[in-house]
This record gives C-alpha cells, structure tokens and sequence, in this order.
C-alpha cells in the first residue's frame, strides 16, 4: 500500500462495514462521510489514500479519545484484529494451520504468499526465534500499522505481543514483532 495507489473498496468495506460498523457513532458515520467515506451508499471500487489516511484517523480519534494520535492508531489497529477475532470473522483452515505454526512461521509464510490475499506487501526476515523484522511497504500510519501487527501476533498464539516501530519513510516502515 504504497505511493499513489488507491485502496481497494474490498478492503475499506471489510474494516468499515464489515469490522467496524457496530462501533462507529452517527457523528462519525457523518464525519467519515464528509471525509470521503459515505458508508450510506455501496462502496466504491478503490478510495484515494488520503481518504483512507483520513477515515482512520477519525475512527481512531473517536474510539479512543485519550492518549496523542500514534497511541490512539496504535489502539485502533489492535482493535480492529480484536474484533475480527471476537465476531468469528478471522477464520478458515489457514487461520486454524497458522496457529498450530505459530507466529513466526506464519507471519513469514504471510509475506510469502501476500500478494494473493492482502495490497499490503511485507518483507518478514528473523531476528530470532521469538522477534522477526517486518518491513510494509507503506510509511503512513506506521502505528496503525503495528497495532494490527501485534494483534495479529497475540491472535497467532505469540504471549504478550510486542510491535515496535523503529522507522518509517520512503515508502516504507521497519518494525520489530516480538513475543514471549
């Protein structure tokens, strides 16, 4: 998800629609739309990104009013994996094979296969058997992105998930995942 590219409609209906409907209020439902996000007619087929960019911070801000924005996007990411979770819409037999593998294997068997599943890519290399470097190719947002990578992590079997983000520009963010 990088440089100009649009964001695909499948992906915003899945987190606006499909994750996030039940948590958004109709002050935020209105502000989404006035941000380019009208949740009240079908979804287009790709948004520009600056709406993407927009419509998270407006959820994060909303859901979870304390803390500064890298905290609140931080939160938002995590939430989003929590409620995938929660409302069985995180299943199917890679899920179920991807937790008997753990995070590490899974996470690189991810990036190895991402093309196919997600227009986020990922490099996943080891750093050991419990912390993996993962760089996205995308800089915006670099806290968003690590709250869904340490949800995703926890969901993966990983004990007390930890992301760090150790830099982001140039198209692209460097994060350390670890776990206990």
């Amino acid at each position: 998800m990088s440089g100009d590219r649009p964001i695909p409609g499948k992906l915003v209906k899945g987190v606006f629609q499909r994750v996030l409907f039940a948590d958004l209020s109709a002050e935020l439902i209105a502000a989404l739309a006035g941000a380019g996000l009208d949740l009240s007619v079908p979804v287009q087929e790709a948004y520009p990104r600056p709406v993407w960019y927009r419509s998270i911070e407006l959820t994060a801000d909303s859901l979870f009013p304390d803390g500064d924005q890298a905290s609140r996007l931080r939160r938002l990411g995590r939430h989003v994996i929590e409620v995938l979770e929660a409302r069985k819409l995180l299943k199917g037999p890679w899920l179920s094979m991807a937790k008997l593998m753990g995070p590490r294997r899974a996470l690189k068997q991810a990036a190895e296969m991402g093309g196919q599943y997600s227009p986020v890519q990922l490099d996943v290399r080891e750093r050991s058997s419990r912390e993996l470097e993962v760089t996205v190719a995308e800089d915006q947002q670099a806290e968003f992105l690590a709250g869904l990578l340490e949800g995703l992590v926890g969901v993966l079997g990983g004990k007390a998930p930890a992301v760090r983000v150790e830099s982001a520009g140039n198209g692209r963010a460097v994060m350390a995942a670890s776990w206990r």
